[in-house]
């Protein structure tokens, strides 16, 4: 008996079934990939806030933020130019092991200009604002920017989020705001975890 082969029509059929499982299923796949990489950055974001927190007690202080050097000068990232530039120092996870790994930011920002290596999550400390950068009312001013309410805290740590961009500009250009999976499981907005019982606001 002689097997009769699959027509053209029928490859064309069997191609066009299977692209469109595909355009279904890829969308679901990346967008459960995204909301597990904001939880991830969430429960990390709170590891570190409990090694900032246990720094401070042993040494009467919260860490000061550092920034670091890439292998070209124009990399160098200097967290005494503005509140925004500085990341979780060593310090948490060395030579006292407040956290076992100073974890990185889960998102890294797309624009290789801003920060072309894997970093750790954004740090910023009043007290070293106020001090080091004559902002002393830079973390109430963000605080009620982000949610309406002027709350003087003593440091943050903050991600850039899944649109993997860094809103830290003027409020006329790219101003702060908070990520809110409502407007988009990849929408504008960075991920905030506000020191001394602060947490990740709503």
């Amino acid at each position: 008996m002689q097997r009769r082969a699959f027509t053209l029509i029928e490859l064309l059929i069997v191609v066009a079934i299977i692209a469109i499982l595909a355009a279904i299923a890829v969308p679901n796949f990346l967008e459960a990939q995204t909301r597990a990489k904001v939880s991830r950055a969430k429960s990390d974001m709170r590891s570190v806030a409990t090694a900032i927190e246990s720094y401070a007690v042993d040494n009467n202080a919260y860490p000061v933020p550092i920034g670091y050097t890439g292998p070209n000068e124009a990399d160098r990232i200097d967290p005494a130019t503005e509140p925004f530039e500085g990341f979780v120092p060593e310090k948490v996870s060395t030579p006292i092991a407040y956290i076992t790994v100073r974890p990185l930011d889960t998102f890294r920002v797309k624009n290789p200009d801003e920060h072309p290596y894997d970093i750790p999550f954004h740090f910023s400390n009043q007290k070293f604002n106020a001090e080091a950068l004559s902002e002393p009312n830079f973390m109430a001013n963000l605080h009620q920017e982000l949610t309406g309410n002027a709350v003087q805290i003593p440091w943050l740590i903050f991600s850039h989020g899944p649109d993997l961009s860094h809103q830290s500009g003027p409020p006329d250009a790219d101003p702060p705001c908070l990520y809110d999976p409502t407007n988009g499981t990849v929408s504008i907005g960075d991920i905030y975890y506000f020191g001394a019982g602060g947490g990740i606001p709503k």
